[in-house]
C-alpha cells in the first residue's frame, strides 16, 4: 500500500507504528550521546602568520630596481609558505622536539602494525593541522588540534620556529663561495686590464683618445688655415721682392747735375749775344750786300760769339758732376723691405709646416693604434661590468646569510598561537543536533518501508480514499489479550 497517496499517510504511519519510530530515533540519538561521552576531545590552537614580500621582506642593498611582482607571483609565494608549514619533515621534527611519548602517548604505548610510531604520528600530526592561506591577502591561518591543550599552542609555536629555520635553509644562497672565488678572478681580470690600458696610454701619451683625436683634428684646421695665410703673405712678399729687383735693373743709380743757377751765368749770357748777333745779320742782309765790309764784320763777330759759347759749354762740362739717382734709393729701400718681409714670411711657414708634420705624426699614430685601443677599452669594460654584476650578486649572497644567521625571515607572526579553554572536537550541539535530525529521518524511512510492505487497511481514510466508499462503521483494534473475565476466570479455577 502506498501511504505517500494518501493524505496524513506518513503522520499516521507514524503514529501507527511509534514503537518502532521511537527505537530507531532514540537508538540513533543514544549512539550520538555515546560518541560525544568517549570520544577524545580536542583542543584547537589558532596563529596566523603574514607573507611580507619587496623591500619589506630583507634589507635594502644598493641593486637594481626590483620586479614588481604580480598578483598571481603574491598568491604562490604565499602558497608555497602555506606548503612549507604543511611539510612531513617540518611535522616530524616537530614531534620529535617534545616526543612521541608526550605528543600522541596512546600510539607510544599500542604502535601500529604497519610502519613506525613517528610515521602514524606525523600521519596524525598532519590530519589536524591546518595552514590556510587567504584567497585575497597574504596572510596564513595556522591552526592545530590535540587533546591536550597546553601543549597545542606550544605544538604551533615550535613548528613556526621550525618553519622559519626551514625556510632560511630553503632560501640559502649555496653559491657564496662560488661567488667569492668569481669575484676574486674578476677582479684579477680588471685590475690586469686596467694595467694594460694604463700602459698603453703611458708608452703613446694617451689621456682621452677620443678627445684628443678631436682636439689634433681642431688644431690641425687652424694650423692648416694658418698655414695657407702665411703662404699667401709669403708669395706676395716673394713676388714684391722679384718686381723691385726688376726695376732696380732699369734705374740708373746716377744721373748728372741739372745747370742752373749762378755757375751757368755766363753760359747764358754767351748764348744771348749770339742770339742778338744772329738776329741782327738777320735784319742786315735785307739792306746791305752779303759781301760788304759791315756784313763782313757782324760775321766775325757771330765766329767770335759762337766760339765764346762752345768754350763756355765746354767749361761747364768739364766742372759739372753725376749726382746720386733718389728714385733708384727708394727703389733700393723697397726692395730691402721687401727682402725682409719675405724672409720673415718664409719663417712662420716653416714652423707652421712643422707643426702640421707633427700632428699630423700624431694622428697617424693614434689611427693606427685606433683598434689596439678599442680592444683594451672593450676588454677593460667587459670585466668592469662583469666584476660589478659578480659583486652584486656576492653582496647579495651574503645579505641572505646574514639573513640566515639572524634567522629574518619574509614571514612574520601576525597572532601568537591561543590557549584554547574549550574544546572544538566533539562538537557538542552539531553532534546532538545532527543525531536528532538523522534518528528522525531514520525512523521516518524505517517505519514507511515498514508500512508499504503491509496491505491491510488500518484507518476508514484509507478505505474511503482507495475504494471510494463510504465507511458505515469502523471497530477499534483490541489488543491480542483474553478478556479480563476469562483471566479472572480462569485465575479462579
Amino acid at each position: 500500500m502506498h501511504m505517500a497517496a494518501i493524505p496524513y499517510g506518513v503522520p499516521v504511519a507514524i503514529f501507527k507504528r511509534w514503537r518502532l519510530f521511537m527505537t530507531i530515533f532514540l537508538a540513533v540519538v543514544l549512539s550520538g550521546v555515546a560518541y560525544l561521552a568517549i570520544a577524545t576531545k580536542k583542543y584547537e590552537s589558532t596563529a596566523e602568520l603574514v607573507i611580507t614580500f619587496g623591500n619589506w621582506s630583507t634589507p635594502e642593498v644598493e641593486r637594481a630596481p626590483a620586479t614588481e611582482l604580480t598578483p598571481s607571483d603574491r598568491r604562490e609565494i604565499v602558497l608555497a609558505n602555506a606548503a612549507i608549514l604543511h611539510s612531513h619533515d617540518l611535522a616530524q621534527a616537530t614531534i620529535s622536539s617534545f616526543g612521541i611519548e608526550r605528543v600522541y602517548p596512546d600510539i607510544a604505548e599500542n604502535p601500529p602494525s604497519r610502519g613506525t610510531p613517528m610515521d602514524a604520528a606525523v600521519t596524525r600530526f598532519l590530519d589536524s593541522l591546518q595552514a590556510v592561506a587567504g584567497a585575497q591577502d597574504n596572510i596564513i591561518t595556522l591552526s592545530l588540534q590535540h587533546p591536550d591543550r597546553d601543549l597545542a599552542p606550544q605544538l604551533v609555536r615550535k613548528l613556526i620556529d621550525l618553519y622559519v629555520a626551514r625556510q632560511t635553509q630553503i632560501y640559502h644562497n649555496p653559491h657564496e663561495g662560488f661567488l667569492a672565488s668569481e669575484v676574486k678572478q674578476a677582479e684579477t681580470r680588471l685590475t690586469n686590464a686596467q694595467n694594460a690600458l694604463e700602459q698603453f696610454k703611458d708608452r703613446w701619451g694617451i689621456t682621452n683618445y677620443d678627445q684628443e683625436e678631436e682636439d689634433l683634428l681642431t688644431q690641425r684646421g687652424d694650423l692648416d688655415t694658418s698655414l695657407h695665410v702665411a703662404r699667401a703673405n709669403l708669395a706676395q712678399a716673394q713676388q714684391k721682392q722679384k718686381q723691385l729687383e726688376q726695376l732696380l735693373q732699369t734705374v740708373p743709380q746716377k744721373v748728372p747735375e741739372t745747370a742752373n743757377g749762378e755757375k751757368y751765368r755766363a753760359l747764358d749770357e754767351a748764348r744771348t749775344r749770339l742770339a742778338e748777333l744772329q738776329t741782327k745779320q738777320s735784319q742786315m742782309l735785307t739792306t746791305y750786300r752779303p759781301g760788304g765790309p759791315a756784313t763782313a764784320a757782324l760775321r766775325a763777330g757771330i765766329a767770335a760769339a759762337q766760339k765764346e759759347v762752345a768754350a763756355r759749354e765746354a767749361e761747364l762740362e768739364g766742372r759739372s758732376a753725376n749726382a746720386p739717382n733718389t728714385v733708384y734709393q727708394t727703389v733700393e729701400t723697397d726692395y730691402l723691405r721687401a727682402a725682409a718681409d719675405a724672409k720673415s714670411s718664409a719663417e712662420p711657414v716653416q714652423v707652421l709646416e712643422g707643426q702640421m708634420a707633427t700632428l699630423d705624426k700624431r694622428l697617424a699614430e693614434l689611427r693606427s693604434n685606433r683598434s689596439t685601443f678599442n680592444g683594451l677599452t672593450r676588454e677593460y669594460q667587459m670585466a668592469e661590468d662583469a666584476y660589478k654584476t659578480l659583486s652584486v650578486q656576492h653582496t647579495d649572497a651574503l645579505v641572505k646569510g646574514n639573513l640566515n644567521n639572524e634567522r629574518i625571515s619574509p614571514a612574520t607572526v601576525l597572532s601568537e598561537p591561543t590557549h584554547p579553554y574549550r574544546p572544538v572536537r566533539p562538537r557538542t550541539l552539531i553532534t546532538l543536533a545532527v543525531c536528532l535530525m538523522g534518528g528522525f529521518i531514520l525512523a521516518t524511512i524505517a517505519v514507511l518501508m515498514r508500512e508499504a510492505r503491509d496491505d491491510r487497511f488500518t484507518t476508514a481514510e484509507q478505505v474511503v480514499y482507495l475504494l471510494d466508499l463510504p465507511v458505515l462503521a469502523s471497530f477499534e483494534r483490541q489488543p491480542h489479550r483474553p478478556p479480563l473475565q476469562l483471566l479472572a476466570y480462569g485465575d479462579g479455577e
